[in-house]
């Protein structure tokens, strides 16, 4: 199986060591094997230690590198922040610039107003906002995660069109940091695309929608929502109802006037109860009495909060109704309801709580009157 050996030239030792090696192998060709296998499991073992070895003190070299350069440039962009003078800045290397973006990123957060706009002056100093756009184009999700953040701190219109195509990647995260960009560039502008986008996008959870609503804000969401509303089938119009609640209530209170009137989704008629809460017109107050009597909980919970910012004196009869709802959350909102109607005094709410029958109604009554002496 094993030759006279390689050709050692003319090394005794090396062919001494040879003959030693050979010397040692038993006879058997399958321990031979088996040898030779624990041999080189053995060797590779030791490669990968070393291996780790390696790449944990390169990665303790880099943390210590990474921290030297946060400590020059942190107080660097504090100080920028607060004044606009100029003073000497730290060398930044190219192979530094991710490492600042990081650090400028995290800064903004922490920023509104003017100094989130001197730090804005900062980064196009250092002429960074090429190197951003390039970062867009990365095939690292990180870098590009990176750079949707700084073009949302800048908030500059003009890399609109850079950014609108990462809305179609297939990464929801991606998609929806650019979609938080493009907010943040021009609110009415995105929701246009964002609303009609939001119904197809069903891998966009419905609380990050709501966030962008709640970003762009009530004048950006309510015509593009509305209009999108009324061309979307039936079947569909769900993931849109939720966000009625972010558009202007004077521009919704006709559509929930028209779901309360007619045989709607119990969804959509909650939805619509809060729309009209946020309004609070005097008009709708027969509305919401009679949402009071729903078969759904969740709608009569939703016409009681409703209720609540426009109750009457003459309205304690059907509260005192509600206390015997089976729904214990129910309960808890006509209770509160209740100790604070107008004109509702300590004496009056004590014989109700005597003359109420139902002990759950009761201990709801209990608590609110309890939380109104506290």
């Amino acid at each position: 199986m094993f030759s006279d050996g390689p050709a050692w030239g003319h090394c005794p030792l090396c062919a001494d060591l040879w003959r030693w090696w050979l010397a040692q192998q038993p006879d058997d060709p399958v321990l031979r094997l088996a040898v030779l296998t624990a041999l080189a499991l053995g060797l590779a073992t030791l490669l990968v230690m070393l291996q780790v070895l390696a790449l944990a003190e390169l990665a303790a070299y880099r943390e210590r590198r990474r921290q030297r350069f946060d400590a020059a440039w942190r107080p660097c962009l504090a100080l920028r922040s607060l004044s606009e003078e100029r003073g000497a800045l730290p060398p930044l290397k190219r192979q530094q610039r991710l490492w600042f973006l990081l650090l400028w990123n995290r800064t903004q957060r922490q920023l509104r107003g003017e100094p989130r706009n001197r730090l804005n002056a900062l980064l196009r100093e250092l002429q960074l906002e090429r190197p951003v756009l390039r970062l867009l184009r990365s095939r690292s999700v990180r870098k590009r995660l990176i750079a949707l953040a700084c073009l949302r701190h800048l908030g500059d219109p003009a890399h609109w069109r850079a950014v609108l195509p990462l809305l179609q990647a297939r990464n929801p995260v991606l998609s929806l940091s650019a979609a938080q960009t493009l907010v943040a560039m021009h609110p009415s502008r995105a929701m246009q695309v964002l609303i009609p986008l939001a119904l197809r996008r069903t891998d966009w959870a419905l609380p990050r929608v709501s966030a962008l609503c709640q970003q762009a804000g009530a004048a950006a969401v309510t015509g593009p929502l509305l209009a999108t509303l009324l061309e979307t089938p039936e079947a569909s119009r769900p993931r849109l109802v939720a966000l009625l609640v972010h558009a202007e209530p004077r521009h919704t209170a006709p559509w929930a006037r028209q779901r309360l009137e007619q045989d709607s989704p119990a969804e959509e008629r909650e939805i619509a109860l809060a729309c009209l809460a946020e309004l609070a017109d005097p008009r709708d107050h027969s509305r919401l009495l009679r949402a009071l009597a729903a078969s759904d909980a969740n709608v009569r919970l939703a016409a009681l909060q409703a209720l609540r910012r426009q109750a009457r004196h003459s309205d304690a009869a059907a509260l005192q109704t509600c206390l015997c709802d089976s729904n214990w959350w129910v309960r808890q909102a006509a209770a509160d309801a209740l100790v604070q109607l107008p004109g509702m005094s300590a004496g009056t709410l004590a014989g109700t709580l005597d003359q109420l029958a139902d002990r759950y109604g009761r201990d709801a009554l209990r608590r609110a009157l309890a939380e109104r002496r506290a």
